[in-house]
């Protein structure tokens, strides 16, 4: 197989376009993105060239992902605890405690976002599923 020096991996043409060495094809887009990040700093969401800056995130909005990511932690744990019969209802108590501060802690969380931002639906739905889980435990379902 004889392979042609003029192809230019993933174009779709397969020549060089004319005028442009191979060397050179393609750094112009870099090129462009390097000086816009250059000239424009990191505040505001500019386009530049084919990518978005975003704005930074706000300390409120990772305080929601963080006690999101731990309460799906916590929640993880607590069902593989549930799964294993060598575990009393009494040894998972604390970890049901757990999912109640937690609860609490999500509501207060999500109060400081907007109505409109999903993150606040998701913070809810989560803080739902903990109180389900805790008012289960508490009220015997799951001794049986």
């Amino acid at each position: 197989m004889k392979i042609d020096p003029n192809l230019i991996i993933g174009a779709v043409a397969g020549k060089a376009a004319a005028g442009k060495s191979s060397s050179t094809a393609g750094t112009g887009l870099f090129e462009d993105i390097l000086k816009g990040v250059q000239s424009d700093g990191v505040s505001g969401a500019k386009a530049v060239g084919h990518v978005y800056r975003a704005d930074p995130v706000s300390p409120q909005t990772m305080r929601c992902l963080s006690l999101s990511e731990q309460a799906v932690g916590t929640l993880e744990a607590y069902a593989k605890r549930l799964l294993d019969p060598g575990v009393s209802l009494k040894d998972i108590a604390p970890l049901v405690e757990d999912l109640g501060q937690l609860r609490t802690e999500m509501l207060d969380a999500g109060s400081f976002l907007s109505d409109g931002d999903p993150l606040r639906g998701i913070m809810n739905e989560v803080a739902s599923t903990l109180n389900a889980e805790v008012v289960r435990f508490k009220r015997g379902d799951l001794s049986g």
